[in-house]
C-alpha cells in the first residue's frame, strides 16, 4: 500500500504562471492524496504568495546566496518534487546543485548540465537536433547575416531572435533587405549564456528560415523515476502570442507530434514535463523551433480542454499506476488567456469596517 505521508510539491519562479499552483492543489484533492503546494519566489509580491498552500521567499538565482539557501531549505523541508519555471534559474540548478538537492530525496526536474546548456543555446540546439535527424529550421548566427543575405532568394523571409533568450526576446521577422538591420537591433539587447549583456551581440542572435505553416505548442510528459519514458503528449495550435506565451490557442490532436516528442526525449532524457514549440514548413513538416525543459506557458489550453497533467504527475510521484485518461482531452477547444488578480497580503490593522448593507432596490 502506498504511503500516505503528505507530499510536498515545490513550484519555483512561477511568476504569471501561478495558475499551476492552484491546479496542483486541485489535483491533490481530486486524487485524494494529502499534500501541499509550496511556492519558492524571489519577490514577495509574486502571485504565488497568494495562491500556494504556503510560500517561501528565496534569494535571486544569480546571487551568491541562492545555492546555499536552497540546500539549507531542502535539508529542512525534504520536499518530494521540485518544478522550476525560470529558464535561467534552471540553468543554475542543473548539475551539482540539482544533485545536492536530490540527495534530500527530492525529484528535481532539470536536465543533465550538458543537455540543459544545449537547450538554453538555441544555435547549439538547432545543430544538435539536425544531427539527430529531428526536423528544425536552418539556423545561422547573427554574425553570418551578410553571408545569409548573399545566398538567399529575393523573396526569402527570416526569423531573428536572441540565441539565449526567453519569452520571444529579440524577435523580428525581416525579409532579405531588412535582415542585417534586424540582427543589429536584436543584438543591442541580447544576453549571453550567463544572463548578462552579451559582449558581441551578433554572436548572441540567431537567424532562422521563416516557416510559413501553423505553429503548435506541444507537451511531452516523461516518467519521474529516472527512466525517461514518454507517458503522454498534448498539443494546441497557436493563434495569438504575447510575451512568449499564447494568448489564443486551440487544443489539437497530439498523435502527429508523438514521434517528434519521442525523438527529443531520446536526445535529452528528461524527467517530468517538457514543452516544444513547433512550426510547420511549406510541405507541412513539423519542425522544432524551441525547447523548454519545464512546464510551458501553453499547457493551460489543453487543461481547459480536459487534460490534467498535475494529477498525472502526482500519481507518478506517489507510485500509483498511470491513468492515460488524465492526459486525454477534447480536440478543437479554443481558449483565450486573460488577466487575474490575487490578494497576497492584508494590512489587518488598517482594515476598513464592513460596509453597511444596501437596502433592497438601492444601487449596488
Amino acid at each position: 500500500m502506498a504511503s500516505q505521508t503528505p507530499l510536498k510539491i515545490i513550484i519555483a519562479s512561477a511568476g504569471r504562471r501561478a495558475h499551476y499552483l492552484q491546479w496542483f492543489r486541485d489535483a491533490l484533492r481530486r486524487q485524494g492524496i494529502p499534500g501541499e503546494v509550496i511556492a519558492l519566489e524571489y519577490r514577495a509580491t509574486s502571485p504565488g504568495f497568494g495562491i500556494a498552500d504556503r510560500a517561501q521567499q528565496m534569494p535571486a538565482y544569480n546571487s551568491a546566496e541562492y545555492g546555499e539557501e536552497l540546500r539549507r531549505w531542502f535539508a529542512a523541508e525534504r520536499p518530494d518534487l521540485f518544478l522550476c519555471m525560470n529558464d535561467y534559474e534552471i540553468q543554475v540548478l542543473s548539475g551539482e546543485l540539482a544533485d545536492a538537492l536530490r540527495e534530500t530525496g527530492a525529484i528535481v526536474t532539470v536536465l543533465a548540465p550538458e543537455k540543459q546548456a544545449m537547450v538554453l543555446d538555441k544555435y547549439t540546439m538547432a545543430l544538435e537536433l539536425a544531427a539527430a535527424g529531428i526536423p528544425t529550421p536552418t539556423t545561422h548566427l547573427g554574425s553570418e547575416a551578410e553571408a545569409v543575405t548573399g545566398k538567399a532568394p529575393a523573396d526569402a523571409k527570416f526569423v531573428v531572435k536572441h540565441r539565449f533568450g526567453a519569452g520571444s526576446s529579440g524577435l523580428e521577422f525581416p525579409d532579405v533587405d531588412g535582415l542585417r538591420n534586424a540582427v543589429e537591433r536584436s543584438a543591442r539587447t541580447a544576453l549571453g549564456a550567463d544572463g548578462r549583456p552579451a559582449e558581441d551581440g551578433t554572436e548572441a542572435v540567431i537567424i532562422q528560415d521563416f516557416l510559413p505553416g501553423d505553429e503548435y505548442g506541444v507537451d511531452g510528459i516523461f516518467t519521474l523515476d529516472g527512466r525517461s519514458e514518454l507517458v503522454g503528449v498534448m498539443a494546441r495550435r497557436v493563434g495569438q502570442m504575447r510575451a512568449g506565451d499564447p494568448d489564443v490557442a486551440t487544443s489539437a490532436d497530439p498523435e502527429g507530434f508523438r514521434k517528434l516528442v519521442s525523438q527529443v526525449g531520446a536526445l535529452l532524457e528528461p524527467t517530468g514535463p517538457i514543452n516544444l514549440d513547433v512550426r510547420e514548413d511549406a510541405a507541412g513538416v513539423a519542425r522544432v523551433i524551441d525547447i523548454n525543459p519545464r512546464m510551458g506557458g501553453g499547457y493551460p489550453y489543453c487543461h481547459r480542454a480536459g487534460a490534467d497533467m498535475p494529477s498525472a504527475l502526482i500519481r507518478m510521484l506517489r507510485g500509483l499506476p498511470h491513468d492515460p485518461s488524465l492526459l486525454d482531452y477534447e480536440h478543437g477547444v479554443t481558449s483565450v488567456r486573460h488577466e487575474e488578480f490575487t490578494v497576497i497580503g492584508r494590512a489587518r490593522e488598517a482594515q476598513r469596517p464592513e460596509p453597511e448593507p444596501v437596502a433592497a432596490g438601492g444601487e449596488g
